[in-house]
């Protein structure tokens, strides 16, 4: 995957992040976002 790609992954999981209200939906979210660092890691 590009680069590009997960850093916009990570743009809209951050406008998620805000918005979300629960506490299961922010696990979902930050696991996400681990995932998508983990790809810009190993670029």
């Amino acid at each position: 995957m590009k680069i590009s790609k997960q850093l916009n992954k990570l743009k809209n999981l951050n406008v998620e992040a805000e918005k979300c209200s629960s506490r299961e939906e922010a696990k979902k979210i930050i696991n996400k976002a681990n995932k998508a660092q983990v790809k810009l890691k190993n670029k």
